[in-house]
């Protein structure tokens, strides 16, 4: 005879299979981050360099979640009477403020780049080098946002919806980096940093947007 699966039960198993995504998500940024690294790296493009940066975010920001899932997740307390789940508003939060960082960041390269402009080395290697990380990011993205919202985790949610943002502009500059290359117009690659910069900030604010109404709720 098999005993019936209480309630407790499956609360403990979904949450369980949220927190081993969320530890998985930090593995994987870090190896998406090592793929966009060697990208920008072989060639020296500022665009790339952009990818590889909102990837270091990803890294932090996956941590981050996986921290407040693991909060969340503590039963209510004399000091927390109504539970610890706010703490996932918070990492997400903090995510969007990290990729406002980021994008002030990558604005401060392009400048410079702009003021120091060189060729771009090798370039259909770190295109292909940077493909391979962004296909990675999009299946890994789409399984963090099916699952968190099932499971009903912000910061999963949040995770999925920063990484698949990160593939967006990552095809994007893939096929700007390709224009590039093919008609000789190097000043493409500084633009499709800044490109890439705006639509991060955008990103940023409506991570903190969302986030903050869920913890004034």
């Amino acid at each position: 005879m098999f005993s019936p699966v209480t309630a407790a039960e499956i609360k403990a198993a979904a949450r369980q299979k949220v927190a081993s995504l969320a530890f998985w998500s930090i593995i994987v940024a870090f190896v998406v981050l090592g793929l966009k690294l060697a990208a920008w790296y072989i060639t020296g493009s500022v665009a790339l360099y952009s990818d590889a940066l909102e990837s270091i975010v990803n890294v932090i920001a996956s941590a981050a979640a996986y921290w407040a899932i693991q909060v969340s997740y503590k039963p209510a307390d004399q000091d927390h009477p109504f539970g610890h789940h706010k703490a996932e508003y918070f990492s997400a939060v903090l995510e969007g403020v990290l990729i406002v960082l980021a994008a002030l960041l990558i604005l401060n390269e392009v400048w410079w780049s702009w003021q120091h402009p060189a060729p771009l080395e090798q370039p259909w290697t770190g295109l292909a080098v940077n493909g391979v990380a962004t296909v990675i990011n999009a299946v890994w993205a789409l399984t963090l946002i099916r699952t968190g919202r099932s499971e009903k985790s912000p910061a999963l949610v949040a995770d999925g919806r920063h990484i698949m943002t990160d593939v967006a502009t990552s095809v994007g500059v893939f096929i700007g980096l390709v224009g590039a290359v093919l008609t000789g117009w190097q000043v493409l690659d500084p633009a499709l940093a800044v490109i890439v910069a705006l639509n991060i900030l955008w990103q940023g604010w409506h991570v903190i947007g969302s986030s903050m109404n869920g913890l004034m709720d």
